[in-house]
């Protein structure tokens, strides 16, 4: 690292500035709130455990001069979140917001790696965003996953994600072979296998076996895909792919997000 350059505050600052610049788009509808930036070192055994279990691509396998995955969460503002919550199909502001803050994300990573540049780190982007998996019903890469492994939250329904800024907003991720994230505690396998089994559960998708959905949560379904024994991820894609054709991910529709 340079001399004197703070590369995280860089980095934050940097973020800041690009998320007022896009928002003063006068072709840009979407507000934000205050992003958060996690850092995970590639070689913590949760990345591991995700690739062994083909839940996730690995971020060496993704990039292999990596050391850290630098993750980034921008939530969407307040009023966009409640405009979702009921009703009977996602709401216009919630649809707008999932397009718009893939743009945003775009632009975050682009803003990331040229902070990286200025301290001489090299970077890679982790994925596309039309990447997705039909038959699997995800993405290759989970930044997600990534921001589990950098303690950014827990999961929720659907693969929904829970921060100290809630789980309305667009997940984003870069590779880097700066190392920037804190030292990580040693698993055991026991230990990756419960974590292993506590995110299935947190998922509610029905294979995962036991989960018990509420009528709440089942009633907020517009696609029908949720039953007390969990979510039918095939069902959760069909619906999610008449509002998004390339991109059928949960995220496109959200309501059982709330529960």
């Amino acid at each position: 690292m340079h001399i004197g350059v703070d590369i995280k505050a860089k980095i934050m600052e940097d973020i800041k500035a690009a998320i007022r610049e896009f928002e003063a788009r006068p072709d840009i509808k979407t507000r934000f709130g205050t992003p958060t930036v996690g850092y995970a070192d590639t070689r913590n055994p949760i990345f591991d455990m995700y690739f062994s279990r083909t839940i996730s691509d690995h971020p060496k396998q993704i990039y292999r001069p990596g050391n850290t995955v630098v993750v980034h969460f921008v939530p969407y503002a307040p009023e966009i979140t409640q405009s979702n919550k009921g009703g009977t199909e996602p709401s216009e502001a919630w649809k707008t917001a999932f397009t718009e803050s893939m743009w945003l994300s775009m632009r975050l990573n682009g803003v990331i790696r040229e902070a990286l540049d200025t301290v001489g780190r090299l970077s890679s982007c982790t994925n596309t965003p039309t990447d997705w998996n039909e038959e699997l019903c995800r993405e290759g890469w989970s930044h997600k996953l990534a921001a589990y492994a950098a303690g950014m939250g827990k999961f929720g329904p659907a693969g929904s994600f829970q921060t100290e800024e809630g789980f309305a907003g667009r997940f984003g991720s870069i590779i880097t072979d700066g190392q920037y994230a804190e030292a990580f505690d040693p698993l055991s396998a026991d230990e990756l296998e419960a974590i292993y089994q506590e995110i299935q559960k947190q998922y509610r998708y029905q294979e995962a076996g036991g989960p018990i959905c509420g009528q709440e949560m089942i009633k907020a379904c517009p696609g029908g895909a949720i039953s007390e024994k969990g979510i039918d991820r095939k069902l959760c894609q069909a619906y999610c792919k008449t509002i998004d054709e390339h991109i059928p991910s949960p995220e496109v529709c959200g309501k059982c997000f709330f529960y």
